[in-house]
């Protein structure tokens, strides 16, 4: 062993020439196997880089028509809803106005009701007025019928101051006193005529003819003012 003779690769000749190009080859493999990784790392890493900017893009675009897509549902929701919130207006305005015009129907209504009735109140107001009036007329000419004679007598002759004749006639009860009033008038005549009430003057003159008895006149009145 102390003896055995060491040989260098170059000069054993038990190594053999495929073995050193074997060695070789697989140094140049592992060179090319680890550029071959590194260059699809390399492509790995640029299409990684490609692919995460194209997801973001796809994000942003997302999510503006995300926004796009709010907006309008949100517009849309706004025009149903101002639609809605109109019918519903328009709907309870409709009934308002129904009722309202039932209102104004019944109101014209009440109201006609109210004016029939004051006008059958008044009516019975000036007839029971009027009734009240003739009592104290009847109650005044009983006891002063010559001077309600002679105040009708004065505004009858004053009435008829172009008639040349006068006739005045007075119930008997008056004769008297109106006779003794107006005697001193020559154009004027006074005359008893039981047919001419109490208090009462009928004037006959070429002027013209004037019945002025208190009940005719009153029932001119009463008959004036329920008709009015």
């Amino acid at each position: 062993e102390a003896d055995e003779k060491k040989y260098t690769p170059e000069d054993n000749p038990k190594q053999r020439a495929t073995d050193i190009d074997a060695s070789a080859l697989d140094t140049k493999s592992k060179d090319s196997l680890i550029e071959s990784l590194m260059k699809k790392t390399d492509d790995m890493s640029s299409n990684f880089i490609k692919m995460q900017m194209k997801l973001e893009a796809k994000e942003e675009e997302f999510k503006e028509q995300l926004k796009v897509d709010k907006e309008e549902s949100f517009s849309e929701g706004m025009k149903a809803g101002k639609a809605e919130a109109l019918a519903d207006i328009d709907k309870e305005l409709n009934n308002k106005l129904e009722l309202y015009k039932s209102s104004i129907a019944k109101l014209e209504q009440s109201s006609k009701e109210f004016e029939n009735s004051m006008e059958a109140v008044k009516k019975e107001l000036v007839g029971a007025a009027l009734d009240i009036a003739k009592e104290v007329i009847k109650v005044e000419l009983d006891q002063n019928s010559s001077q309600v004679a002679k105040i009708l007598s004065d505004e009858l002759i004053k009435d008829l101051q172009g008639a040349s004749q006068i006739t005045l006639k007075v119930n008997p009860k008056d004769h008297t006193y109106i006779s003794e009033h107006l005697g001193k008038l020559e154009h004027i005549s006074v005359v008893a005529d039981n047919a001419v009430s109490q208090g009462g003057v009928i004037v006959v003159s070429d002027a013209g003819n004037i019945d002025a008895q208190i009940s005719k006149r009153f029932e001119r009145v009463k008959k004036a003012a329920l008709s009015d």
